[in-house]
């Protein structure tokens, strides 16, 4: 987007304040600036050359977390979400700032670097350095290292055509990302087995290419069009039917930006589009499970899926409208307003406890899985898929 094409946009916003309430951070900040019509003046002023990119602009940005709530509120229709990338690209080219937060983004969506680091990481906290490091003054620091634990050694699916359990023709192709590769192979391995199960051979690409959205919501876009190009390229090569995805964000932002040549399909819808003659018999399972809906999940279809379990009792988490602070790389970036959202969630499930809590997108899994143990409570955050495969009745 141009500045020109920014303005454009922008000028659709008539300032009404529809958007004030449902906007998180400026329900916890009460700052004009930290709300989306705010954000919107300061953009303006940007690309009309009024304001200069400087620390005092880009905190307002960065403290938003994308999470496009004030998107549905807005009666303009304007779509905040891409003014936001657009403002942060225009800062990020005329400043040309960050150079940690450039770097660390490739070492996170290349999921052969980030082996490596889960691999020096593991050798680091054997040591017993972390706690000396848990000293430094540094939130965001602190919190890199709290979820650095989440990253599993050993290496996740290998790639390859693993055929279908039964003869057939059906074929799909598995978007595996890059930071679900150490922080949710299980989820991986899980979706492949589920997928053969049912009847479909499922390609794991060779080369796991990053979706492009935490670059592109960092303000680099030009990186985040070329990995989408490399998207395209590799779908167009591929035999599949469909490209199956896990994380909500990658969805999104595969779908939205037409990242794929062959139809995008997240895997939960994919398993409700199934014929009821093709959906496996499912074991009872006597406890509660609380849906998180993640922002990215546009029409989340989560709980149709899992009320599919019998005896379960299907809750949705309080609140679910409002984002829980992951937000991409936002966990690492606003460490403190990011445990703020997230620790509010906690304190709904403390009200409403529950055995389970799923979510279909991997930072927001992340966030749950921190602050769930750091509040000693004794909740299971999976996938929702990786819930109906351990309720599969296969006798």
């Amino acid at each position: 987007m141009t500045p020109e094409q920014l303005l454009s946009e922008a000028d659709r916003c008539v300032k009404c304040g529809f958007c004030l309430p449902e906007c998180p951070t400026y329900r916890v900040l009460a700052n004009e600036a930290d709300s989306p019509r705010g954000r919107i003046s300061l953009m303006q002023a940007l690309a009309k050359g009024e304001l200069d990119p400087g620390a005092r602009l880009e905190t307002h940005l960065d403290r938003c977390l994308g999470c496009r709530a004030c998107e549905s509120a807005c009666p303009s229709g304007v779509r905040y979400a891409a003014l936001l990338d657009a403002g942060r690209a225009l800062i990020a080219e005329r400043r040309r700032g960050k150079p940690l937060l450039h770097w660390l983004l490739a070492q996170l969506t290349n999921p052969e670097r980030l082996g490596r680091w889960s691999r020096v990481f593991h050798i680091f906290r054997r040591t017993g350095l972390p706690a000396l490091a848990n000293t430094v003054p540094s939130a965001r620091l602190n919190r890199l290292f709290q979820l650095g634990r989440q990253l599993k050694q050993g290496a996740s699916v290998k790639p390859g055509l693993y055929p279908a359990t039964l003869p057939t023709s059906k074929q799909v192709r598995l978007f595996t990302g890059c930071v679900g590769h150490q922080t949710e192979p299980h989820l991986i391995q899980t979706s492949l087995t589920l997928l053969n199960k049912l009847g479909y051979a499922v390609e794991i690409p060779e080369a796991p290419i990053c979706c492009g959205a935490l670059h592109r919501h960092n303000g680099y876009s030009d990186e985040a069009e070329r990995y989408c190009e490399a998207n395209r390229r590799q779908t167009g090569k591929s035999r599949a039917q469909a490209l199956i995805t896990l994380a909500s964000a990658c969805h999104l932002e595969l779908h939205e930006h037409r990242a794929s040549r062959i139809p995008v399909i997240n895997l939960i819808d994919f398993l409700l589009g199934l014929p009821l003659n093709e959906f496996p018999l499912l074991k009872p399972y006597t406890g509660r499970v609380a849906i998180h809906v993640p922002c990215s999940s546009q029409g989340d279809c989560s709980r149709e899926l899992l009320q599919r379990i019998p005896l379960a009792e299907i809750v949705e988490l309080a609140d679910n409208s409002v984002c829980c602070g992951a937000a991409g790389s936002y966990m690492l970036s606003q460490p403190g307003l990011s445990i703020t959202f997230g620790s509010a969630k906690i304190e709904h499930l403390k009200t409403c406890p529950a055995d389970i809590l799923v979510t279909g997108n991997t930072g927001c899994a992340m966030q749950f899985r921190q602050l769930i143990e750091e509040a000693g409570l004794k909740t299971r955050v999976m996938h929702p898929v990786e819930l109906i495969h351990q309720q599969w009745n296969e006798d």
